[in-house]
């Protein structure tokens, strides 16, 4: 992908593996997070081996079991530094359909982000091409561009670390309890369709309760919701809420703290691959959220019409 085909970064909600940074200075020395896709055709860069239930980096924990063309990527990935010494590799990891890499371009460069990772796409063709007694080109191991993450002021280094290292572990407990990452297109309530993703069962549990902070409300009587339900939800209440107001979210986060279990209720409708953000995806590794949506378009306006519907369908759901 040359850099005047950088394609906008989207803030859809629905996952991409071609998303790019649309204003940023691509030359300029940074910290990049890039995910590289698999074609859909190509073999499997690896297989998933190990028990999800058992932490990272604990004997038997999951692990990627790299395949002949997962191994020739690794090897061209550490490769990179030496062939491109204005690049530090800080992290990869190679997963069966796609590869994660933390790097840093030193210093400014001459040459676009897009060249460093075609070139190791390039290598690692080549190298396939050799294994295999046959021309192999780019396009039939990756799909072409990337997604590339650069490291601003709001993301973390350590972060990225953790997210990259512990890949595998996500992919192996959606492997092994799929029941948690289920979607549900036309999920019926009451009388209208919605759309679900996450752990279904929780909507079975018979002891829900609604959140909402009402502006009618005292200081006395928040106070005494937000101790009844922080209270319930520590005994095993699932709290269902929208979550919209500041103090509504600020319930929402010592419940998690307190190892809740949550119905969240959103406008917008679920992407084709949609996935929640780290922190509701890490929910849903342990079971512990459902999230409805309303099937709106994406970025519709959270008017006040939409917030009732939230409130309303999330008083539906507590009293089933």
């Amino acid at each position: 992908m040359c850099a005047s085909k950088i394609k906008p970064f989207k803030e859809t909600g629905e996952h991409s593996y071609h998303r790019r940074a649309f204003s940023h200075d691509y030359f300029a020395p940074f910290i990049y997070h890039i995910i590289i896709k698999k074609a859909k055709k190509c073999e499997s860069f690896g297989s998933v081996e190990g028990d999800a239930r058992i932490a990272p980096g604990s004997p038997g924990c999951i692990r990627i079991v790299e395949s002949v063309l997962g191994k020739i990527i690794a090897k061209s990935i550490l490769h990179l530094s030496y062939e491109y010494p204005i690049l530090k590799l800080y992290q990869f990891c190679v997963m069966p359909d796609h590869i994660h890499l933390l790097i840093q371009v030193l210093y400014r460069s001459d040459k676009h982000l897009d060249f460093y990772v075609e070139s190791l796409k390039t290598r690692i063709a080549a190298k396939y091409s050799e294994k295999k007694g046959e021309v192999v080109n780019n396009e039939v191991v990756f799909e072409p561009g990337y997604c590339d993450k650069p490291l601003y002021d709001n993301r973390s280094l350590d972060g990225l670390f953790r997210y990259i290292r512990e890949n595998p572990h996500r992919l192996g407990i959606r492997l092994q309890f799929p029941q948690f990452f289920r979607t549900v297109r036309n999920f019926k309530i009451g009388n209208n369709n919605y759309q679900a993703y996450g752990n279904l069962f929780l909507l079975r549990n018979p002891d829900k309760e609604a959140v909402r902070i009402s502006r009618k409300f005292t200081p006395e009587e928040k106070l005494k919701k937000r101790g009844k339900w922080l209270s319930d939800v520590s005994k095993g209440t699932v709290l269902v809420s929208p979550f919209i107001s500041r103090e509504e979210k600020e319930i929402r986060t010592e419940a998690d703290s307190l190892g809740g279990k949550i119905i969240l209720i959103v406008p917008e409708a679920f992407g084709e691959r949609y996935k929640p953000a780290k922190h509701d995806f890490d929910l849903c590794c342990e079971g512990r959220i459902v999230i409805i949506s309303l099937g709106l378009p994406p970025k519709s306006d959270l008017t006040r019409e939409v917030c009732l519907k939230m409130n309303e369908l999330a008083q539906l759901i507590s009293s089933l």
